[in-house]
């Protein structure tokens, strides 16, 4: 399948059932990102899994888009353990987090 094609079968979903995740795929999801590459293999990425009714209520005061989806995985990174680039002005935390997301996102 070329990227046009895969581009072209995309799916957006605006309303979530409300139906938690079942745990096998929760934590094959997670498993995804677990091995995603990161700089140095530094690992500095962290997968919060947010389902309680206080947790998705902070959500929601942050964001309009959980759309009723019943697990939110927030993926950040850990800010003093980044690889600094040369020239010491860029640090690889926020594309590790972009990759470990695609990752996780694909699987």
């Amino acid at each position: 399948m070329t990227f046009n094609e895969l581009a072209g079968k995309r799916y957006s979903c605006k309303k979530f059932d409300g139906r938690p995740v079942e745990e096998k795929q929760l934590a094959a999801i997670l498993e995804a990102g677990r091995l995603a590459p990161t700089a140095k293999n530094l690992q500095e990425q962290r997968i919060y899994v947010i389902q309680s009714p206080e947790g998705l209520a902070k959500v929601d005061e942050l964001t309009p888009c959980r759309y009723g989806a019943a697990t939110v995985l927030l993926v950040a990174f850990d800010k003093n353990n980044v690889f600094t680039y040369p020239g010491g002005e860029r640090t690889s935390g926020v594309e590790d987090a972009a990759i470990v997301a695609t990752h996780m996102v694909k699987s």
